[in-house]
């Protein structure tokens, strides 16, 4: 877990420090390609840890032997990671080449969401990690790519542009089609949030939790048929509902704070994804293969929590009374944070926990 600490500490101390100068663009994109750096050599340099390692490692030996009509054929639904994966093998590019080249897509989509949307990125930087989207990325790649996706289609989703939005969605769909369920989510997250809406849509969420085992009987036969191999596997097994304690958090929170973004767009962004993060999470109480729908939404934890710290700042540097409520929240936020990776090591979220690099692969033998 060594490094797992070390790199928040770093990342997040010279991010801090950084952020007390004078804010200047070169120096964030300064200090996100050192984060990007970093997070490409951890992730790259992995051995055995995520459940998907070795089935990706499989995945990409099988390919290397198919041709582009094989491909066809096997993932219509799904081609183009595999795809990518036989330009990679046509290259001669070994499985490690091809997991790096994949993680500088993977960070370089998230710097660039960062650097363009986050008021404090070394806050962003710092959840991040904590709020588990580098363990995401170390364990299912294929959805990775498709949140990195996700992450391109966010302007439009903020300025109203169904079709980019549509288009892009499409396109990440057809690396993991789990965020063909977003498409819809265009309206959802624009909707004008209110209490009366919150508390109607919890309600049909509590109705449709207890009928949830009956429901699913009849959907079940609409399903693709490659998540009939889930059946009765570990990802179709149930979570406990202290599972849903940190999503619930995050829920209270983005309600308790958010009247503070005066954008009413990206406030009915944060506030509905929140929800909708909740919401998802708690029915992996009966299924966990669930929870990776509820990346999707979350992955607006990473601006919506600086946009929150941000109006406090901007308070105290334009009142300086208000000084306290700055660092009252900031700290708050960032013990929310490591509350989070704290509970994710200790449960060992995507397997990834403890770390093993490609030097002490003797640790870890394939299952």
């Amino acid at each position: 877990m060594t490094i797992y600490y070390f790199t928040i500490s770093a990342l997040t101390g010279m991010g801090y420090a950084l952020s007390l100068k004078k804010k200047e663009n070169k120096t964030i994109v300064v200090y996100l390609t050192a984060v990007f750096l970093c997070f490409t050599l951890l992730a790259s340099f992995r051995y055995a840890i995520g459940f998907d390692y070795f089935s990706y490692r499989n995945i990409y030996e099988i390919v290397s032997e198919w041709s582009f009509s094989d491909v066809l054929r096997f993932y219509w639904y799904e081609p183009l990671f595999f795809m990518i994966c036989k330009l990679f093998c046509m290259s001669g590019c070994p499985y490690q080449i091809f997991l790096l080249g994949i993680n500088i897509f993977l960070f370089l989509s998230a710097m660039n969401f960062i650097y363009r949307y986050s008021k404090l990125p070394w806050i962003s930087v710092y959840l991040y990690i904590t709020l588990q989207f580098l363990a995401y990325n170390m364990n299912l790649i294929r959805q990775s790519v498709a949140v990195a996706c996700f992450l391109f289609a966010y302007p439009y989703l903020k300025d109203r542009k169904i079709v980019p939005y549509t288009i892009i969605m499409i396109i990440g769909g057809l690396f993991h089609n789990s965020l063909f369920l977003m498409l819809p989510f265009y309206f959802l997250f624009l909707k004008k949030n209110t209490i009366k809406y919150t508390v109607t849509l919890i309600a049909i969420a509590a109705l449709g939790y207890f009928l949830f085992d009956f429901t699913f009987k009849l959907l079940l036969p609409l399903f693709p048929e490659k998540y009939a191999n889930y059946l009765g596997g570990y990802f179709w097994s149930s979570n406990r509902f202290e599972y849903v304690i940190p999503p619930a958090l995050y829920f209270l929170l983005i309600y308790l704070f958010s009247s503070r973004i005066s954008d009413t767009t990206k406030r009915s962004i944060y506030q509905n994804s929140a929800l909708y993060n909740f919401l998802i999470n708690l029915f992996i109480t009966k299924h966990f293969i669930l929870e990776r729908f509820s990346i999707y939404p979350f992955a607006f934890s990473l601006i919506a929590i600086p946009d929150i710290i941000y109006s406090y700042k901007k308070e105290k540097e334009t009142r300086g009374k208000f000084l306290i409520n700055y660092n009252r929240i900031l700290i708050l936020f960032l013990f929310f944070g490591a509350a989070y990776f704290a509970f994710a090591a200790v449960k060992g979220y995507h397997h990834v926990y403890p770390y093993i690099s490609l030097l002490n692969k003797s640790r870890s033998k394939p299952n």
